[in-house]
């Protein structure tokens, strides 16, 4: 038998953007299934946005690392989806102003640590949460 020797080179694997997809539906089935979303719990608001994030984020994983796309985009809704291919951008006008109302809100993780404002104001600030919803579905379910 002969000694045979393999030589290997390092390499980097994207994580499979279907892998971020699957999470993102995960989150959305999350806030969908919370029990009586009220304005008076941001728990939805974040579920619903971390959704968008990941979804976004598998469409640039088809041509960039994690590491690349963490860097890039961090949690900024708006530049994930600026920087998408123009047959990937579906959204109307009205949305991507959601969007942004929503990202001004997620990227500065003000749907996580909250403040007692936005609290004893029954979160006003906050977008509507069915058009959020509605939003995040199409994101989500946008394969392309």
């Amino acid at each position: 038998m002969a000694n045979i020797v393999m030589h290997c080179k390092t390499g980097e694997i994207n994580l499979s953007p279907v892998l971020f997809l699957k999470s993102a539906k995960e989150y959305l089935k999350a806030c969908l299934d919370f029990e009586k979303p009220t304005k008076f719990s941001a728990v939805p608001f974040f579920l619903c946005c971390r959704s968008i994030e990941l979804a976004l984020k598998a469409k640039h994983l088809k041509s960039k690392t994690q590491k690349q796309v963490k860097k890039l985009y961090s949690h900024d809704l708006i530049r994930l989806y600026a920087d998408m291919d123009n047959n990937q951008k579906n959204l109307l006008p009205d949305e991507e102003a959601l969007l942004t109302e929503a990202n001004n809100i997620y990227s500065a993780k003000e749907f996580e640590y909250l403040n007692v404002y936005d609290a004893v104001t029954a979160y006003k600030r906050f977008p509507d949460l069915n058009r959020l919803i509605a939003l995040a579905k199409k994101i989500v379910n946008n394969d392309s």
